[in-house]
């Protein structure tokens, strides 16, 4: 009984027998015999896919189906990499022989997709095509969620991290399941940066459209706790209701990782956890009206103007992360006390210079003599 199965699994893989023999040859024949066996493929090609469809009806298990359409398709990527690999694409039946095999291949792929093991790696003609796609699109959507005040930190990993799809060596690895997961971020990317209304938070937005592609890139994720970590009510507010958001079923940046939404969820159920230990620690924290942000630029003007007995920025963070709280209860790392991004902590400084400007009034008030 099994080796009648194992035998109805590779009907579809030995027909491909006649197309093998040619393709494997090709590179060893004399080059007056090249353009004949160059025709022998292509006309190979055209009647090969209706033999493998009628092999194909003869499975009578779907586990069969699925084995021997992923056999078949396995062994049809290598003889097209063979080919890839030995023709010369700058002579035109060399180039048209090739052609027929990508056109076989998709044809394979279009009518048993289902079947197709999307961890398959990608062969060369889909990574360049949707290697175009990207190159056309890609740099002018992020520059756009720029303008609408998306962090550059969060463009500049989602940038890195679809270039290292395409780099060899580099996990996670280009597969056919990338195919339509990057054409329909890059779109939906395109989407979000063309949108004209007015009055919207981009941020939120971008953010919520990363959960539901699953970009569970780490780069990305470690970002997002760099934000977090300056800012938590913003992402509290977001992932309240973890269930209100509509994630792809089955897209992933990495397939093999947890999904975004769920790596977020975990971090801030241990930072909630962290906290909650902490307050059992016998201090009296100082709880100050300010947020992540404005916490950390004014520990870096204490530090300047020698509020604080250390001149060093890291042994006062040290203490400040014991003691001082934001104005959401949040005691922030010495990391994120450190960590200075000028650009996205201009709002603060505005914000501290209206304080300033009341401590000096106060101190005016005080002491009229300094007016004089």
């Amino acid at each position: 009984m099994v080796s009648q199965r194992n035998e109805k699994e590779v009907q579809m893989i030995t027909s491909l027998y006649p197309l093998m023999l040619l393709i494997e040859t090709f590179a060893h024949i004399s080059p007056s015999s090249r353009t004949k066996q160059l025709e022998a493929i292509a006309s190979a090609c055209t009647e090969h896919l209706n033999d493998a469809l009628a092999l194909h009806r003869q499975y009578t298990h779907a586990d069969q189906a699925i084995r021997g359409i992923q056999l078949y398709h396995t062994q049809l990527l290598r003889l097209h990499e063979v080919l890839y690999t030995c023709c010369d694409r700058s002579i035109s039946e060399e180039l048209n022989a090739l052609h027929r095999v990508e056109e076989l291949l998709e044809s394979v792929e279009f009518l048993f997709k289902k079947d197709i093991n999307p961890l398959t790696p990608l062969p060369q003609h889909h990574e360049k095509r949707i290697r175009q796609y990207i190159d056309l699109h890609l740099e002018d959507s992020l520059e756009r969620l720029r303008l609408k005040q998306i962090p550059q930190a969060y463009l500049d990993e989602v940038h890195s991290a679809i270039e290292s799809l395409f780099q060899r060596g580099k996990i996670p690895y280009l597969q056919y399941h990338h195919q339509h997961y990057l054409v329909q971020l890059i779109d939906a990317l395109r989407q979000l940066a063309q949108d004209e209304r007015q009055h919207k938070n981009w941020p939120s937005r971008f953010l919520i459209l990363m959960i539901n592609f699953n970009f569970n890139h780490i780069g990305f994720l470690n970002r997002w706790k760099e934000f977090y970590e300056a800012d938590p009510a913003a992402t509290d507010n977001l992932l309240r209701y973890p269930q209100h958001f509509s994630a792809i079923p089955g897209f992933a940046y990495d397939p093999n990782r947890s999904t975004l939404l769920m790596l977020m969820c975990q971090y801030i159920e241990m930072e909630t956890a962290d906290d909650k230990s902490s307050s059992a620690v016998p201090y009296r924290f100082i709880h100050s009206n300010l947020n992540g942000k404005e916490l950390k630029l004014w520990l870096h003007l204490c530090v300047k103007a020698k509020v604080m007995r250390s001149s060093e920025k890291k042994e006062a963070a040290e203490e400040f992360s014991k003691l001082v709280k934001t104005k959401e209860g949040i005691l922030l790392s010495i990391h994120s006390l450190t960590k200075m991004d000028r650009g996205s902590e201009f709002p603060a400084a505005v914000h501290l210079r209206k304080v300033l400007k009341t401590m000096l009034n106060e101190l005016h008030e005080k002491f009229p003599e300094l007016n004089g």
